[in-house]
Order: structure tokens, then C-alpha cells, then sequence
């Protein structure tokens, strides 16, 4: 699978897009993402998130007692994107108040962390699916592989270059440093069949 495209709401809804029926099964995979703006765990394990359109909503998971999640070891730390695969809205119980997302205590460890804001995880998503239609270039000057031999960045297999320059401007300059990060844990999430 390439990068999936993360502008479709099909595939990548907002909070209040997300279905209230926990019951019913999804006729395609969707994943709702946030950014992690607190952690408000109190009986149990809860994320406050924002999504892409900054609307904030809880991520409680239940059936663990509130030292039955490592956030930080999941990758799921302030600032960083939470991926939840096929996250569901539990309607708020008072006029008023909030809905949140409830993930079981068994399916934890399918929400992932991206380590960036849900704004640059965006952007890097949009950049890598462009690079893949480009593969085979240098990602600096664009030199083609046919006239060089282009080595992979070794952190996250997808940026190229072709020289030991193009490398160093591809991290300080290009913005790879920021990026690497995500760009590994997308792949790693949604990696290539």
C-alpha cells in the first residue's frame, strides 16, 4: 500500500464524521486522527485530542484502570498525532456536553502515535505521496537514478539522494530532520504491500 491520502475524509474523518454505533462494523477502514493536547487520566487511561478541524474530543480507553496504559512507550505523548483505527463517537449522556471516543482496553495497542502535530503529519503525508510518485529522483536536485546511484535516508527508507551533499542539505535545509519521524512511522503504520 502507498501512503494513503490523508485530504480524504472517507479514509480519514473528522470527529464529529465519525459513527455513533458501536455496533456496526465499517465497510472500510477509516482512521481518525488528533493531535494529543492532554493527558487527563484519572479511574482510566484518557487523551484529550484536537482534530483537523481543532475541534477537541476526549480518547478514553476502557476496561484498563488508570496505570494500564504507557502513553509515552505507545508513542502517544503531548504534541504528537494519535492514529485510531476506526475510532467511534459515544454520545455525550448530558444536553450540552461532549461525545468521546472509547477504544477497549483490548485494542489499545492498535492506536498509534506519529511524533508531530496533526498539521505537519498532514503536510509530510502530502509530501511522501508526491516523492512516491516521483521515486527514483533525488529528493534535493532531483538528479534521476538512471544517471546516479541514490541511497535511502537509513532512518526512514523514504527520502533519497544521491550524494553525501544532498544529504546534509536534504536534513538541515529541505526540512528532513523534522520529518524523518513521521515519515517512519507512517510507513510503519501503513507500510507498503
Amino acid at each position: 500500500m502507498s501512503t494513503p491520502n490523508f485530504s480524504d475524509l472517507s479514509l480519514f474523518p473528522t470527529f464529529a464524521t465519525c459513527p455513533e454505533d458501536p455496533s456496526a462494523h465499517p465497510t472500510k477502514p477509516y482512521y481518525l486522527l488528533g493531535q494529543i493536547k492532554d493527558d487527563m487520566t484519572i479511574t482510566k487511561p484518557t487523551l484529550v485530542l484536537s482534530d483537523r478541524e481543532s475541534s477537541p474530543f476526549a480518547l478514553v480507553f476502557d476496561g484498563l484502570d488508570r496505570d494500564g496504559l504507557d502513553f509515552k512507550r505507545a508513542g502517544l505523548k503531548k504534541g504528537h498525532t494519535a492514529v485510531i483505527p476506526d475510532g467511534r463517537q459515544v454520545p455525550p449522556k448530558e444536553e450540552g456536553k461532549r461525545g468521546f471516543v472509547s477504544v477497549e482496553g483490548a485494542r489499545a495497542g492498535e492506536v498509534k502515535g506519529i511524533p508531530g502535530p496533526l498539521e505537519k503529519v498532514l503536510r509530510v503525508a502530502l509530501e511522501l505521496r508526491v516523492r512516491e510518485g516521483e521515486e527514483g529522483r533525488c529528493d534535493v536536485c532531483a538528479a534521476a537514478a538512471e544517471d546516479v546511484k541514490l541511497k535511502k535516508c537509513t532512518g526512514c527508507k523514504g527520502a533519497s539522494y544521491c550524494s553525501k551533499e544532498c544529504q546534509a542539505a536534504g536534513w538541515s535545509k529541505e526540512g528532513h530532520k523534522e520529518a524523518c519521524g513521521i515519515i517512519r512511522a507512517i510507513k510503519e503504520i501503513w507500510p507498503k504491500k
